[in-house]
């Protein structure tokens, strides 16, 4: 099989490749091309090409299977221009297919979507199913993300429908893992920054928003288990964790993996602070029917995963051990 991976040098991406290179996945793969807007993929030897998804060309390749993960996952973007933000998603979306429409068979296709298309959870909801109707708000503006990423789900069902591709929504929620930006809007990742400074960890909000953190490494076999797998045509799956935790909680695990003194009095600091970047109040999925249909577990603890994230960095010699 030879796979296409778009946007292969964000978190998805380096994690993806990590795990084919490892030859941990259960595809037979000939062959993996990484596109992005700049190719620039170190420790892999695999072929790259220089394609911005809006742009109006696609590449001149033949694959049998494209993971779509090329879309920005920026808070910040989509409260500065969420025109923008919703537009790079549709506009990604109608190149993808254009590029499948041009592949002699119709490829495997899994699009990373998002678990933000549900909205707020309402009273009463601990974690979202596979199978929720429920939607985010198109209405606001600030749901731009989710709203592109609705749209472009059903982009690619019309696509499956009329035979151009053989697609798979991969909804994903919020990970863990060596990959992940210490310095953009993710919790996790400003609070591993934080302790590798030595603390305090800061916590923006009030520390009562529910997450749950799948490591990157187990979320990129998820979504080459869900390529492998035809069962998995036309579903919708998750791709997240099942098991919840407080911000608050986060901070001080992260402390306590980091070693930040327990002794210090502002240890984490609850600053209390609410922007327009803070995201959902509650952010967990239920993965049943995932973990039934594909037969996938989670095999790295969250605690397992911030260790390699803090030992990634130390060794990198840009923070103190």
């Amino acid at each position: 099989m030879s796979l296409l991976i778009t946007g292969g040098t964000g978190f998805v991406g380096k994690h993806l490749l990590d795990v084919i290179v490892a030859s941990t996945t259960p595809l037979a793969l000939d062959d993996v091309v990484v596109s992005s807007r700049s190719p620039q993929v170190t420790g892999h030897d695999v072929e790259t090409v220089t394609w911005d998804v809006t742009s109006d060309s696609v590449p001149n390749l033949q694959v049998d299977a494209v993971i779509h993960a090329a879309t920005p996952a920026s808070a910040e973007l989509n409260a500065r221009s969420p025109r923008l933000m919703f537009d790079q998603i549709v506009e990604g979306t109608r190149r993808v297919i254009e590029f499948c429409a041009k592949q002699p068979d119709p490829p495997r296709v899994v699009f990373t979507s998002s678990g933000a298309v549900y909205g707020e959870m309402p009273p009463g909801v601990t974690a979202w199913t596979e199978d929720s109707k429920l939607a985010a708000d198109s209405q606001d503006g600030n749901n731009a993300y989710a709203s592109g990423k609705r749209a472009a789900e059903a982009m690619f069902a019309v696509a499956g429908g009329e035979g151009v591709c053989r697609p798979t929504i991969a909804r994903l929620f919020a990970f863990s893992g060596r990959h992940l930006p210490l310095d953009k809007h993710f919790a996790l990742g400003n609070f591993v920054r934080d302790a590798l400074e030595g603390g305090p960890i800061r916590v923006r909000g009030t520390g009562t928003a529910v997450r749950s953190y799948l490591d990157g490494d187990d979320m990129a076999s998820w979504l080459l288990l869900a390529l492998s797998n035809e069962a998995s045509v036309d579903k919708v799956i998750h791709v997240g964790s099942d098991q919840a935790i407080t911000i608050a909680e986060l901070a001080r695990l992260v402390a306590d993996r980091a070693g930040v003194d327990p002794e210090a009095e502002e240890r984490v600091m609850i600053e209390g602070r609410t922007t327009a970047i803070d995201g959902r109040d509650h952010y967990v999925p239920s993965t049943d029917f995932t973990k039934s249909l594909l037969g996938v577990t989670e095999v790295t603890a969250l605690s397992e995963s911030i260790d390699g994230m803090l030992q990634r960095r130390r060794q990198a010699g840009r923070f103190r051990a």
